[in-house]
């Protein structure tokens, strides 16, 4: 071999052993955007006990801290989603206070204060204080994807508090939020086999009306709840309170495992 082909050659190997390990650290930079967090917690106002007046609200959220693009993506969809949650209310029919309220947190609670206070001068002599609570933190992370679960509480008055679990999925490359039906291969079969699931759980035989047994059907169809994520022992389905049964009954939820869901899920898009 001449001596140009062997320089040829220890160069092509050079530049491949180079590549190589830039791969590696740039799975090491995603894999630090994803494992490295904390827990961010803000508290604004509070409920007078004793009174049994005032507003509260308390968002944590886990977080990752790596400066990076892709964790400053998440903390900022992360901090958007708190603040829709307050906005939500809020009084629609303050145009400025609405512009305002999209600004931050602590914003978005003093709107929220000012639609508590405004309630209490025209029904003075109602009861309680109002409070909400988000609660998020990671259920799963891969080095393609973060899954992320949110937890709502809500009491505004009313006969009872309200709360809901939101499942949401961070794209590892860009931190943008993906959806969930991007890992399914066969929606059709996911379906029949959730509803098998369901009717297993809930102790239904196939022929049993759903509707008849008192769930709440769309278009009297049974329907895959809006909220699931993927965890490591397969994926979560999970039906918030009213979204399918009554407030009383709770929320339902069910694991299918990966080995049932072969052929159905893009597992190679998760892991």
């Amino acid at each position: 071999m001449g001596l140009k082909q062997m320089a040829a050659l220890m160069l092509g190997a050079l530049s491949f052993w180079a590549c190589n390990q830039q791969s590696k650290k740039d799975n090491a930079v995603a894999e630090t955007s994803f494992r490295a967090g904390e827990v961010k917690k803000e508290q604004f106002g509070g409920c007078d006990t004793v009174s049994n007046k005032g507003v509260s609200v308390l968002i944590s959220l886990w977080e990752p801290t790596d400066s990076g693009a892709v964790a400053t993506k998440i903390r900022e969809l992360l901090t958007d989603k708190a603040i829709k949650r307050l906005n939500s209310y809020g009084d629609p029919a303050s145009a400025l206070a609405r512009l305002e309220a999209i600004k931050s947190p602590k914003a978005a609670f003093e709107d929220f204060e000012k639609n508590y206070n405004d309630f209490k001068k025209e029904f003075p002599d109602s009861p309680g204080c109002w409070e909400v609570e988000l609660h998020g933190d990671t259920v799963m992370t891969t080095s393609k994807v973060m899954f992320y679960q949110l937890d709502h509480y809500a009491f505004t008055g009313g006969a009872h508090p309200n709360s809901f679990t939101s499942y949401h999925a961070f794209d590892g490359k860009t931190g943008e939020e993906i959806e969930m039906k991007r890992f399914v291969a066969d929606s059709v079969a996911l379906l029949n086999l959730v509803e098998k699931k369901f009717r297993e759980l809930e102790k239904l035989a196939p022929g049993v009306d759903l509707e008849d047994a008192g769930y709440f059907l769309a278009n009297h169809k049974f329907f895959i709840p809006a909220n699931y994520v993927f965890t490591p022992e397969g994926v979560l389905f999970f039906y918030n309170p009213y979204e399918i049964a009554a407030y009383a009954r709770g929320p339902i939820e069910l694991t299918i495992p990966y080995e049932e869901l072969k052929g159905i899920i893009r597992k190679e898009a998760v892991f």
